[in-house]
């Protein structure tokens, strides 16, 4: 019913990587946030996978919900809705061995000779149906039944509850077990509590409440004047590439590419603001013809608003 997005967070760091200067000191604090989020993003595309073998007149399926409550926002990987329960699925992609210890509610990752600490995903996923419940009830719905799991969907994740922990067997399971789980929710649970008509009507109400998350610069402080202008070459992603004969030269390995600009566009959009102009566009990419400028933006297939002289463009 909602299908995951990339999210916006992970094209804003790539175009960060992009386009801060060699070696700025935001640099590996960047990088790392992109890859915990690549990973995350890869894990949930996994799981897929298992998803698809669950019946599919059985659930309507979300990926990746955000929805708001109070002040806050609160995020599911997975949302299974049926008409007698509701899932909540948060989702990791960990190798290595992963050891809860529920008695202060964190998880120790040991891999590649190190141990890491993390958040009892658990805790973390129960505190996501509780505030699923009252946002429920905050839209005067009936009291849905939510069961909660937590999946580990890398095949290197090796799990372990030392402590023996009742809960932690209940609801903490690899990927490939999904389906068993599922269906002891099914058994379980037998009485329908909202009918098919007022399932759709809940369906509409999450994809309409449902905010992406924003990403800009300013999550690391970094000012836009620290930002690389130019049109970057494709093959060595170094600039600025020069416009001769309609094409872009690199000065530094001799690449010529048509569209290079193309990415430089998105991460004006990315980076520096929602919309571009002509001037702005010129100023970014380092040319002077305002033609050009308006021949390259008429290419790109972005939205625009405004006459010809005061057009303003946008991706979305």
């Amino acid at each position: 019913m909602k299908q995951r997005t990339m999210p916006m967070r992970i094209l804003v760091n790539e175009a960060l990587l992009r386009r801060l200067p060699p070696n700025h000191p935001k640099s590996p604090d960047i990088l790392k946030d992109m890859l915990i989020k690549r990973a995350g993003y890869k894990g949930e595309q996994d799981m897929d996978y298992y998803i698809s073998l669950l019946n599919d007149n059985d659930f309507y399926i979300f990926q990746d919900l955000r929805i708001p409550l109070g002040s806050n926002y609160f995020q599911i990987d997975f949302l299974l809705l049926s008409t007698k329960f509701a899932l909540l699925i948060e989702n990791k992609n960990m190798p290595g061995v992963i050891e809860f210890d529920p008695d202060f509610n964190q998880v120790l990752r040991k891999h590649n000779d190190q141990t890491e600490v993390y958040d009892d995903p658990v805790l973390q996923v129960k505190r996501q149906v509780y505030q699923f419940r009252n946002w429920l009830i905050n839209h005067h719905l009936a009291h849905l039944p939510l069961e909660f799991l937590v999946t580990y969907s890398n095949t290197g994740s090796i799990l372990q509850n030392p402590s023996k922990n009742q809960e932690i067997y209940d609801r903490v399971c690899k990927g490939g077990k999904l389906v068993f789980k599922v269906a002891e929710y099914q058994t379980l649970h037998q009485k329908e509590i909202f009918s098919v008509k007022e399932l759709k009507k809940l369906t509409k109400l999450l994809i309409k409440s449902h905010e992406p998350e924003k990403a800009t610069i300013d999550r690391y402080n970094i000012s836009s004047s620290e930002i690389l202008t130019g049109v970057l070459c494709p093959a060595c992603s170094r600039g600025p590439m020069e416009r001769i004969s309609g094409k872009w030269f690199c000065p530094h390995c001799k690449t010529i590419s048509t569209n290079a600009h193309e990415q430089a566009i998105l991460d004006y959009l990315l980076l520096l603001g929602p919309t571009i102009t002509n001037k702005q566009l010129r100023s970014f990419l380092l040319i002077r013809s305002r033609t050009v400028a308006t021949y390259l933006l008429g290419n790109m297939n972005l939205q625009h608003t405004g006459g010809t002289k005061n057009r303003v463009y946008s991706k979305i």
